[in-house]
C-alpha cells in the first residue's frame, strides 16, 4: 500500500481528490469520511452513520448538504480516498487530508456521478481513545507516521468497514471489462 497524506490542516485536498475521480473513476475504490476527531463523531446531530446505507452515498450527502454544512462537528473533517490498480485488484493506495465541508462538494459531486462509495461509518486509530488525546483537535492526525496510516487504513478502515466498498469496485471492474 502506498499513501499520500496532505499537510494536516485545512487544505484543498477535496479539490485534488475530485480531480482524480473525474479523470480516473475506474481507479477509485471509494472514500471514507470522518469527522476530525472521535469526540466530534460522537456528537454529530445529523444522520451521519446512516449515509452508508444509501444506494448512492455521495448523492445522499449532497442532498443533505445544507444540513451538513451547518453541522459544527463536520466543519473540518478527514477524507481518505482509496485508489486501486485495475490490473491488480488487491493492490490499493490512499490519499488522506483534512478539509472543510464546502471544499468537499466537488469531490462528492464526482463520486455521485460515478456512484463511488462515500463511506461514513468508521472507527478511529486506537490512540484516539486514549484519555490524554480526548481533548485533542484535528492536529491529532499529525501524530500518525506513514506506517501508522497504512496500518490504520488497511486494518481498521478497509478490513472492518471497507469490504463492501472493495466488492463494489471489483464488480465495476468486471462490468467494464
Amino acid at each position: 500500500m502506498n499513501g499520500t497524506v496532505f499537510n494536516i490542516g485545512v487544505t484543498t485536498c477535496g479539490f485534488t481528490m475530485a480531480t482524480i475521480v473525474e479523470h480516473h473513476p475506474q481507479n477509485v475504490i471509494g472514500t471514507f469520511w470522518l469527522p476530525s476527531t472521535e469526540k466530534d463523531y460522537n456528537k454529530l446531530t445529523c444522520k451521519w452513520v446512516d449515509y452508508v446505507l444509501e444506494e448512492n452515498q455521495a448523492q445522499a450527502l449532497l442532498d443533505d448538504i445544507d444540513i451538513l454544512i451547518s453541522e459544527p462537528h463536520l466543519y473540518t473533517h478527514m477524507v481518505i480516498l482509496l485508489t486501486g490498480n485495475p490490473h491488480h485488484p488487491g493492490d490499493y493506495s490512499f490519499m488522506a487530508g483534512i478539509t472543510r465541508f464546502l471544499e468537499s462538494t466537488s469531490l462528492l459531486q464526482a463520486l455521485a456521478k460515478y456512484n463511488i462509495p462515500a463511506h461514513t461509518e468508521i472507527s478511529y486509530p486506537d490512540f484516539f481513545y486514549d484519555k490524554s488525546a480526548e481533548n485533542a483537535d484535528y492536529n491529532i492526525w499529525g501524530r500518525l507516521n506513514l506506517n501508522d496510516w497504512n496500518e490504520y487504513i488497511r486494518l481498521s478502515l478497509v478490513s472492518v468497514h471497507g469490504q463492501d466498498m472493495l466488492q463494489q469496485w471489483w464488480q465495476r471492474l468486471a462490468k467494464s471489462s
